[in-house]
């Protein structure tokens, strides 16, 4: 007989949570081209992750002898391993941030099954993958400019309820400033008002949501 093992897309599940990683491998283990393999073993072709796990790997592969940040804790990448993020996460800055930093698959946690196993084989032949809901993320990006940085930082101290003269303060540029940026920053995302434009910003990903304590916001 045969030995169609070479053949196989050999996969690691690198998943932070439990229950997800042993979904996904029980899922992988049906499909006759893939093959499981633990850390110990040969190395595989694909990594599937979570997203902190995920920006770990590919910030190992950019700079293998840099110390990492506190944050990214996963094992270390596996050599010539595709990395394809599996996460909850599908706001529209969160898929651009992945991509841009080398994250070759991105899917998200809703997607069907069958989806998923195509990317795996995608990713294996070193394409790109998306999947239907990332994709529909990105192309919506594409319809507006994206905020620089400095625009992302006064909005974020707006979206905290501060005047223009408190964001300036905060910043150190002045009140005239903080006005120009959110009027570019209002075009852009399309919004009449600035507390309107905090929202946007915070469903897209673009600043980050309030803190939650004791079950409300704080």
């Amino acid at each position: 007989m045969m030995n169609t093992s070479f053949h196989r897309i050999q996969v690691r599940v690198a998943h932070a949570d439990p229950l997800v990683a042993v979904g996904l491998a029980t899922v992988l283990a049906r499909h006759a081209d893939i093959e499981l393999v633990e850390h110990e073993q040969a190395e595989p072709r694909v990594v599937i992750t979570d997203y902190e796990g995920a920006l770990s790997l590919v910030h190992e592969r950019r700079s293998p002898r840099a110390p990492r940040p506190p944050f990214l804790q996963a094992p270390a990448r596996p050599e010539g391993a595709k990395v394809l993020l599996l996460t909850a996460n599908d706001r529209e800055h969160d898929v651009r941030s992945a991509l841009e930093a080398g994250v070759e698959g991105y899917a998200d946690l809703g997607c069907h099954i069958e989806e998923l196993v195509n990317g795996v084989r995608l990713v294996a032949r070193g394409s790109r993958y998306l999947s239907q809901r990332a994709a529909q993320r990105v192309a919506a990006s594409m319809t507006r400019s994206a905020l620089t940085e400095r625009e992302r930082e006064v909005l974020g101290e707006v979206a905290l309820g501060k005047s223009n003269k408190a964001v300036g303060q905060t910043l150190r540029i002045s009140a005239g400033t903080v006005k120009t940026h959110m009027k570019a920053i209002l075009e852009k995302l399309g919004a009449a008002t600035r507390t309107e434009a905090a929202g946007i910003a915070r469903e897209l990903g673009l600043i980050p949501s309030p803190p939650v304590r004791a079950g409300r916001l704080v």
